[in-house]
């Protein structure tokens, strides 16, 4: 269990051999930035990763909405308040005082256990006027919710300050526990300002140039399928989605989009970036063809093959002629045959 302290992951396994165990195999990062800290967790076990930003996210609350979240807050006793952000939290009070209901925030405040991500945060938390103040060693959202989920819930109610769509994966998490949660999102999820970046995803999607979709939020999958069906290539991504390229989801809810169009994405077995990274470890490895030439073992891997203990990485063009080889074994294709087997000739 996480342990709380008063306010001041495991890693995937590797292989034996020189090279993780995600080597050899590309997956598409389809968060709310260029680069996230998911991409490098998916390095650090041997992928290539391609940045997608699928979500603009804007650091600027919808006030309508946080008013509305806000009244909720004030409206029962609170039990749990967590804070993902000492900029959330100013974003949040700023709305409030406009409404006058800062005094009313910090009476529940004062009546609740106070979580914060990390120092700064927990310095805002102390410019009110509180004072008992928890976080985690590791200083990360994920990590408060960890916390309380490995509690009993039934009956709690938690309000969360939140900074990014994949946070309400951990807040859908607590809900299955058994809590009432009050969200406060402080940023708002938008399309990204250049469509350019969501027709490349379907396009790497559709031609097989990735092994690995990892979508971190419902926003994420929402935009990649609605611009795929704008360009006219819903098809396309989806047939690519249901065997050929793993579509990797944080949580329940970045899988739903999918899920309605009658697929069955993979789903991490907790809303961490680094249980997803694990689901994926799990998963690909799985799909690699392997077969017996002349005494040694072979590996075909998505973009690369393993040859006993040396990895080669190989053209995406190539490797698909190997894979529809490797589905064959023993027989001459013909050029017709292995366009056959090969979606993107």
């Amino acid at each position: 269990m996480v342990a709380l302290r008063a306010s001041g992951r495991g890693s995937a396994a590797r292989q034996p051999a020189s090279f993780g165990p995600l080597a050899g195999y590309t997956v598409a990062v389809a968060t709310d930035r260029r680069r996230h800290e998911l991409a490098r967790l998916l390095e650090g076990v041997g992928a290539r990763t391609v940045g997608v930003q699928a979500v603009r996210s804007v650091a600027q609350p919808d006030v309508a909405a946080v008013h509305a979240a806000t009244l909720a807050c004030v409206a029962a006793p609170v039990h749990e308040v967590v804070v993902s952000s000492a900029f959330g939290l100013r974003a949040w009070l700023d709305v409030a005082r406009r409404s006058g209901h800062v005094d009313a925030i910090v009476a529940r405040f004062g009546q609740a256990r106070l979580l914060a991500r990390d120092a700064r945060t927990a310095d805002g938390l102390r410019d009110l006027g509180l004072s008992q103040i928890w976080s985690t060693a590791a200083a990360t959202t994920e990590d408060l919710f960890r916390y309380l989920i490995a509690q009993p819930m039934t009956g709690r109610r938690v309000v969360v300050q939140l900074d990014s769509e994949a946070q309400r994966e951990l807040c859908h998490a607590l809900r299955t526990a058994g809590a009432e949660v009050v969200e406060i999102a402080t940023a708002q999820a938008r399309r990204p300002s250049h469509m350019d970046v969501l027709r490349r995803l379907g396009d790497l999607v559709v031609r097989r140039q990735v092994d690995a979709v990892a979508l971190t939020s419902a926003a994420a999958t929402e935009n990649l399928l609605e611009q795929a069906a704008s360009d006219g290539a819903l098809g396309e991504v989806l047939n690519a989605l249901v065997s050929d390229v793993a579509a990797a989801c944080l949580g329940p809810l970045a899988a739903a989009p999918l899920r309605a169009q009658g697929l069955s994405p993979l789903v991490a077995t907790e809303a961490a970036m680094d249980a997803l990274v694990a689901v994926l470890v799990a998963e690909l490895p799985q799909r690699a063809l392997v077969l017996e030439v002349g005494g040694r073992r072979i590996e075909v891997r998505g973009q690369g093959v393993v040859i006993e203990s040396q990895l080669v990485s190989i053209q995406p063009g190539p490797i698909a002629v190997l894979r529809a080889l490797a589905l064959r074994p023993g027989r001459v294709l013909s050029a017709a045959e292995i366009r056959a087997l090969v979606p993107t000739w």
